[in-house]
């Protein structure tokens, strides 16, 4: 007789992302250290057992391919998330990973395969080995991956929608519409329970329910719910960082430069506006006199328009450099590399230099005393996050209590209004 199973993803499913703040980036654990179960995993693993379900893990782990960890850390790995499991009354009747990768860095598992998700090479030999009836069978993901690779393997699906709004566009770009959406494992369990129990209506629901996410999901709703991510996985500490050094520019009586293009050129002029005003630190932003800036574009060339201007500018060691960049400049590929080279020149003299930047922080990041990096949530809308994330940034520092002098214009009659009442 064919068994009832459930296909559990490993990362985000099972066990918590690892946020790296050096590079900004999510990705999967890569030591035991690393690995820990999401809140409640264990428990609803319990809760599959309890339902004669086999519970079968089918999980991509490239990280092999690529080097950042080796078999037997993952292996490790495997043995604590079954040993945390256990503990929380559990069990896991199996584990299958795929460790390759086409471009991977580890020519052993460099290869196009049949086992990586999208591919349902995983589900085929778990169904073999174990006898499994696909069809009385589902799988629980966090990735379009897993909801392609299930569907194929002939599952019922369901999506935990942890960052729901960029999945759910990328679910509708790659026609990968899941049967259901849940918010953890743990809703995933009620949902299984549901179907083994007959309870249709139970079903019926939750399928109005992604129907109703799928159609509701409006790009503003994407955008705000990207926002969200980006902002609780942003490094406080950082910005800390960078209010304490604007404190001792204060102090020394030095000046602050602020620095970008496009953007954050925009964004240099509004802060330099901001700092004087408000945190009573002496700023400037090259941007804002268009005369000199084009004289020695078209003079000297782009590359040293900003490093000359600050030659201009006497700066010493006294001073400080604040960056707005996307990409954090990048002389090699010829990116924003007026910034880089008014970055070196900072270097050469001494100043302070901070930034707040995107995608893994370019040149910026290299050099910074202190570097608030965007995370990417999504690829499609790094810029706009980027831009939106160091408005948000630099008028967190020009508020902040080490730093505010004056208060802000209608902070200040709302007090007043308060006070006479």
């Amino acid at each position: 007789m064919l068994r009832k199973a459930v296909f559990l993803d490993r990362d985000g499913v099972i066990n918590n992302y690892v946020y790296d703040p050096e590079c900004g980036t999510v990705d999967s654990p890569s030591c035991p250290e690393q690995f820990t179960l999401m809140p409640g995993a264990g428990e609803a693993i319990a809760a599959l057992n309890a339902t004669g379900r086999l519970v079968v893990v089918v999980s991509n782990q490239p990280g092999i391919a690529k080097g950042h960890f080796s078999p037997a850390l993952l292996e490790a790995m495997t043995q604590k998330m079954e040993q945390l499991v256990k503990e929380a009354g559990g069990h896991l009747d199996a584990v299958y990973y795929c460790p390759h990768h086409p471009e991977g860095l580890v020519d052993e598992y460099r290869r196009a395969c049949d086992c990586r998700k999208p591919k349902p090479g995983l589900f085929d030999r778990a169904v073999k080995e174990w006898a499994i009836d696909p069809g009385q069978s589902f799988t629980v993901g966090d990735g379009i991956v897993d909801i392609q690779a299930g569907r194929q393997a002939g599952t019922r699906t369901l999506l935990i929608g942890v960052r729901r709004g960029y999945l759910l566009s990328e679910l509708e770009r790659h026609n990968a519409w899941p049967n259901f959406i849940v918010g953890d494992l743990q809703e995933a369990v009620e949902v299984i329970r549901s179907a083994g129990n007959g309870r249709k209506e139970r079903l019926d629901a939750e399928q109005r329910a992604a129907e109703t996410a799928r159609n509701a999901m409006s790009y503003t709703a994407q955008y705000l719910q990207e926002a969200i991510e980006i902002l609780k996985a942003v490094n406080q500490d950082s910005i800390e960082r960078m209010a304490d050094l604007l404190c001792g520019l204060r102090e020394r009586q030095g000046r602050l430069f602020l620095l970008g293009v496009g953007g954050g050129a925009g964004h240099a002029s509004h802060a330099a506006c901001d700092f004087r005003k408000i945190a009573h630190i002496e700023a400037y932003a090259p941007s804002d006199n268009a005369s000199e800036l084009t004289a020695r574009i078209n003079d000297d060339g782009w590359e040293t328009c900003y490093a000359n201007w600050l030659r201009a500018s006497h700066l010493n060691r006294d001073d400080m450099l604040l960056v707005f960049s996307v990409g954090g400049g990048d002389a090699q590929r010829k990116v924003s590399s007026n910034l880089v080279r008014a970055l070196e020149y900072a270097g050469q003299v001494g100043a302070n230099i901070c930034g707040v930047v995107g995608r893994d922080g370019g040149f910026t990041r290299q050099v910074a005393d202190a570097c608030t990096l965007v995370p990417a949530i999504n690829s499609a809308n790094i810029t706009p996050h980027t831009e939106s994330i160091q408005a948000l940034v630099w008028h967190l520092l020009v508020s902040h209590p080490k730093l505010k002098s004056s208060e802000t214009k209608w902070e200040s009659l709302t007090h007043l209004s308060t006070t006479a009442a």
